[in-house]
């Protein structure tokens, strides 16, 4: 049977789920390598009719246009806009040279989940809140190796608790499926929360780590 490095990760997304291309690049890694003047940012890249990117919107709510076209195998649909991780030269104010664009997953909370809660450990290395309040973001480094089993994938999905939330705080739990992949090294990918949908002053959220339960509480307001 082939054996297979288990790199994809699925995420929670709406009613569904979608594969979610990890990059494989630490992006806000600062040391002396050959990207480390570039810019990296999350962002909302706004797609056209022909699944180009028109601009995108950074999460310092700067637009940016390009030089060349940009697009890429991942955009699925046209007319929406897609979460990404961007790396990029600025030429000029609102122009860029894109050298990377890789898939963010937006993680939409469910208040069940088919199969039961699972939340085996992962390593979070940050979470924050983007300048323009609309998404939390989170860095996560996820335990690889390969595997016989073609189908083992990382799930990564959010759960609203809903007999611990308030009416000013939301309750919401990472789940996380490690599946059966071995854990012998480890890979950096990223996902957003989106805040636009809650009316609550603050977000509480739970992630297991491999140190034990991480509590992180964020004011929305």
């Amino acid at each position: 049977m082939n054996r297979k490095k288990a790199f994809s990760i699925t995420s929670f997304f709406s009613l569904f789920s979608y594969l979610l291309f990890s990059c494989t690049i630490d992006a806000y890694d600062k040391g002396e390598g050959e990207l480390s003047l570039l810019t990296a940012e999350l962002v909302e890249a706004h797609v056209g009719s022909d699944k180009q990117v028109e601009y995108v919107v950074t999460d310092q709510d700067e637009q940016l246009t390009f030089q060349k076209v940009l697009t890429a195998k991942w955009i699925e649909k046209n007319d929406t806009i897609y979460r990404a991780m961007l790396y990029y030269n600025k030429v000029a104010t609102g122009k860029a040279d894109v050298i990377s664009f890789n898939r963010v997953g937006v993680l939409i909370p469910r208040d069940s989940i088919k199969g039961g809660m699972k939340t085996d450990p992962l390593h979070m290395e940050s979470a924050w809140l983007s300048k323009t309040r609309k998404y939390l973001n989170l860095r996560l480094r996820l335990m690889m190796g390969t595997t016989e089993n073609e189908d083992a994938i990382h799930t990564i999905g959010l759960l609203r608790d809903t007999t611990t939330s308030t009416s000013s705080n939301c309750h919401m739990t990472l789940y996380h499926d490690q599946s059966t992949i071995p854990e012998y090294y480890s890979t950096t990918t990223y996902a957003s929360i989106p805040l636009s949908q809650l009316t609550t002053d603050t977000l509480t959220l739970t992630v297991n780590t491999y140190n034990g339960p991480v509590v992180r509480s964020f004011s929305l307001k």
